[in-house]
């Protein structure tokens, strides 16, 4: 009966020694409680969705009846299908498109109108106002208005080519076979150069004046300070923007589904890897090949997971650029 009580006692004070650790623990950390509420939340909308895609990945699935384990043959299928990984390269290969176009075309144009307007121009606040303005515009009026520059019949673009002799160039310009994603990178440089230039006007002014004014007086002209300054001092912003950039291309929908419907437009021409995936989960035109029909939600859960995987491995690239930058 001792030995008994004695158990139970040790047990006990076990117990509210664990309780009392855990609330020294806490004392010793207080902002736990200003972390805990994001966390929650974030583990809530985010990790248990990634972690539930994974798991629903793994099984033949359409969402409504029963869903059988197969492993990872729905990944197997994906690569192997000759329909299925005909249209998730193409998608895929889109996407790099238009991550390319940004970086080599839009990139550049950001970080010069930063420095202009950083530079005070005369009438830089209308102009930074005007680049800005889309941003306060929804993607679909934006997508509506880039409509009527390109139209075939009320586009302004064709009026123009009219207007100025060249009547042979007048065409659909939405409807080109194999270059819809240079339609959806005009209208979408357009929607969204303005967002970049901002971040990096404000990366601009928190540089030291000191650094421009000693420039200055070194003989340093106008893009001289540009290119050895301002450029080298904003890797990182840079390096940011380039990683926000990648994120959209990759993740883009609206453009492509507005312009190109559910189809990706013209031969697929306008398809993107998160319309490939709302067309396999979602769509209604029918199986495309092997087990897609029956198994809509199980293999749409699949291409989101590549989907994830490959976004996540650029931030992870990020994130040991970034490092390193720090540590030199």
């Amino acid at each position: 009966m001792q030995s008994i009580k004695a158990t139970t006692n040790s047990q006990f004070s076990d117990q509210t020694g664990k309780v009392s650790t855990i609330k020294e623990w806490i004392k010793r950390h207080p902002y736990i409680w200003f972390i805990a509420p994001g966390l929650i939340l974030y583990s809530i909308f985010v990790i248990y969705p990634i972690i539930s895609a994974a798991s629903m990945s793994l099984y033949y699935s359409n969402g409504f009846g029963d869903s059988k384990f197969v492993g990872f043959q729905n990944y197997i299928e994906l690569f192997t299908n000759k329909e299925m990984s005909g249209q998730f390269l193409n998608a895929f290969k889109n996407n790099i498109l238009l991550f390319g176009l940004n970086i080599v075309l839009v990139l550049p144009v950001q970080l010069y109108l930063a420095y202009l307007i950083h530079t005070k121009i005369r009438g830089y606040r209308f102009f930074q106002t005007i680049i800005f303005a889309p941003q306060f515009i929804t993607s679909s009026v934006v997508i509506f208005m880039g409509t009527l520059i390109f139209d075939q019949n009320i586009g302004i673009f064709n009026h123009l080519l009219t207007l100025v002799g060249l009547d042979e160039w007048v065409r659909n310009w939405l409807a080109l076979p194999g270059k819809g994603m240079y339609v959806v990178f005009l209208i979408s440089a357009w929607g969204g150069i303005g967002f970049s230039m901002i971040y990096f006007i404000g990366a601009m002014k928190m540089l030291p004046e000191e650094i421009f004014e000693a420039a200055y007086l070194d003989g340093a002209g106008y893009w001289r300070r540009f290119f050895h300054i301002v450029l080298p001092l904003l890797r990182t912003s840079i390096i940011n923007v380039v990683i926000i950039s990648y994120i959209f291309s990759m993740t883009v929908f609206d453009y492509n589904y507005l312009l190109g419907g559910i189809s990706g437009g013209t031969d697929h021409s306008m398809d993107v890897m998160t319309l490939f995936f709302y067309r396999v989960a979602f769509g209604a035109n029918g199986a495309m090949g092997g087990t897609v029909g029956a198994n809509s939600i199980g293999m749409g859960t699949t291409i989101a997971c590549v989907m994830f995987v490959v976004i996540l491995i650029v931030a992870i690239v990020q994130l040991k650029l970034l490092s390193r930058k720090e540590e030199n």
